[in-house]
């Protein structure tokens, strides 16, 4: 019998699986290849003798086992980064470049186990036994290597125990004011009012008259000449907002050190349709600390426009420029599999549902035992110190990093056992859930204990 050797033009589908070679019905059996050996297949259908190699230099140890790993910023701009053990160097041109050498913590026989995904300049490097990394270049001889922290996110289920965290500061700009003067600072309205520190003592339920008519300003001078840097703030209107009082409807939030010369943190205008003691949360981007902090505001609402009554104002010292505060463990129950908290724990973040019903995240800074630890808060104060019973702890820590990483439309996303965490649109840090389709996404697979660990996720064809 006449053997046939069909011509075949097309090899875009590669080598296929030895259990698809009976399967000549199959569509994409006529652009496969039982075997690809030593050449490289074309999108366009054809193959060719893939490129050779040659003799560029000795790597730094060549004793010990050696990884390159390419970093492609453009078709101009190429590198191969060589990871060795505890050392990236880096290579261009067929050379090393210049004298950079960057200390790693992997070790070498970890380094074929690194998962690595790249964008424009940032490489992110995972490992379970190892925090992620992201590796920056910012100039051609100029390379970091950081720790990776992710913002208000992953983590573990919400606390269905009885433990309670408590915590000893609430992250407020004021103390819990008891007048205009104690326990410390000052708070004055643009009216002179007696009252004005009772926009700073933690109560909503009160009808402060703020000024005599529809504008004026309520003001908080740090003790001692302290400057410290407000980011987020949340106000609170009277329970009389629907009634003939006038409200805050335009403001400035702004900061000065000599209480004359005003820096504009933040504006807002056209907040009408307030309701009765209800709260509203503003955040916003600034570096800057000032001793002075005032809400210059203009009214409206009311039916008299004569006076203007709120009942909180609460600003948010930012989480760099505070002073690390103590969490409260009621019990070791529930935190690391009932052993209290560790000193892996220290840098791992941490959720807390506030009496107001709101959601903040904080992140541990040192541990003093298992049931204390301290940390600095994120986004907005506190609205008290009471003991909060809805919390989450945030997944990573040692021996529980994550395994691989992937860009899927403009999301970082990482895997670690059974699941997938992607970030925030646009915004690779911020891991916080939501509503909004923006938001960070998070996929928990129902293995049963019988699903495989999730190893390598990639993006192909609009799926993860």
């Amino acid at each position: 019998m006449t053997t046939l050797y069909p011509i075949q033009d097309v090899f875009t589908r590669g080598e296929i699986s030895p259990r698809l070679h009976a399967r000549a019905s199959l569509d994409f059996y006529r652009a496969a290849l039982a075997k690809c050996e030593n050449f490289i297949t074309l999108p366009h259908g054809g193959i060719r003798k893939r490129g050779g190699t040659y003799f560029a230099g000795e790597v730094k140890i060549s004793a010990k086992t050696t990884r390159l790993i390419p970093f492609i910023f453009s078709a101009d701009q190429a590198y191969a980064l060589e990871f060795g053990d505890r050392y990236i160097r880096v290579h261009a041109y067929g050379a090393r470049v210049g004298a950079v050498e960057v200390a790693s913590p992997y070790l070498e026989a970890d380094l074929f186990e690194l998962a690595y995904v790249q964008s424009a300049d940032q490489m992110w490097i995972t490992h379970r036994n190892y925090q992620p990394k992201v590796l920056t270049r910012t100039a051609h001889t100029t390379w970091t290597l950081e720790d990776f922290e992710f913002l208000d996110g992953p983590y573990d289920p919400l606390n269905d125990t009885a433990t309670t965290l408590t915590p000893s500061d609430t992250g407020h700009l004021t103390p819990q004011m008891t007048s205009n003067f104690a326990p410390s600072g000052t708070a004055s309205t643009g009216s002179g009012s007696a009252s004005a520190w009772q926009m700073f003592d933690r109560d909503k339920t009160q009808d402060i008259e703020i000024a005599s008519g529809g504008d004026g300003y309520i003001r908080f001078r740090n003790a001692g000449g302290v400057q410290h840097v407000v980011d987020a703030y949340w106000i609170t209107t009277s329970r009389l907002a629907t009634g003939d009082y006038d409200f805050f409807t335009a403001w400035e939030l702004q900061g000065s050190n000599d209480g004359t010369n005003w820096v504009t943190l933040d504006t807002r205008t056209g907040e009408l349709g307030w309701g009765n003691g209800e709260t509203r949360f503003y955040d916003f981007t600034n570096k800057s600390a000032f001793e002075y902090h005032q809400l210059v505001f203009s009214g409206g609402g009311g039916d008299d426009a004569v006076v203007t009554v709120s009942a909180e104002l609460a600003m948010h010292i930012a989480a760099f420029d505070q002073t690390p505060f103590d969490l409260t463990a009621s019990s070791i129950i529930g935190i690391n599999n009932d052993t209290g908290f560790q000193v892996s724990d220290v840098g791992r973040s941490i959720r807390l549902l506030g009496a107001d019903g709101i959601w903040r995240w904080a992140r541990i800074t040192s541990r003093t035992g298992t049931t204390v630890v301290k940390i600095i808060l994120y986004g907005h104060a506190l609205p008290n110190m009471n003991p909060i019973t809805r919390w989450r702890l945030g997944t990573f820590v040692p021996g529980k990093y994550v395994e691989s990483g992937s860009l899927y439309e403009e999301r970082l996303a990482f895997s670690r056992k059974f699941s997938v965490y992607a970030s925030a649109t646009g915004d690779f840090d911020n891991f916080a859930l939501g509503e909004k389709d923006d938001d960070a996404l998070e996929f928990v697979q129902a293995g049963g204990g019988q699903a495989n660990d999730i190893v390598w996720i990639a993006d192909s064809d609009g799926a993860l």
